[in-house]
């Protein structure tokens, strides 16, 4: 998939879980054939993926949140979202 519409609504995959590490204490996404280690970026953007938030709306809630330009987090969203779309754990809805 090539970058996401910042209109687009993500949600993960009906397979896929996210869950606390407990012994790293990190998020890891679950499926059945094996386990995504995410990093602390890309967690706080799944854990926003809830089919109701737009892209646009993701980046602008995590540029208040880390104070930082919105233009450059909504870049790392889609990038995030596209990789995670690519590997099928990420979904987009109507």
């Amino acid at each position: 998939m090539s970058q996401p519409d910042p209109a687009s609504r993500p949600a993960l995959a009906p397979q896929i879980v996210r869950r606390i590490d407990p012994i790293t204490g990190g998020t890891v996404l679950l499926y059945p054939e094996g386990v995504i280690e995410l990093s602390e970026t890309a967690a706080e953007i799944v854990i926003r993926c809830d089919g109701r938030a737009t892209v646009a709306d993701i980046a602008a809630r995590l540029a208040e949140e880390f104070e930082a330009p919105e233009d450059e987090l909504l870049a790392d969203v889609c990038e995030t979202l596209a990789e995670l779309s690519r590997r099928q754990v990420v979904v987009f809805v109507p």
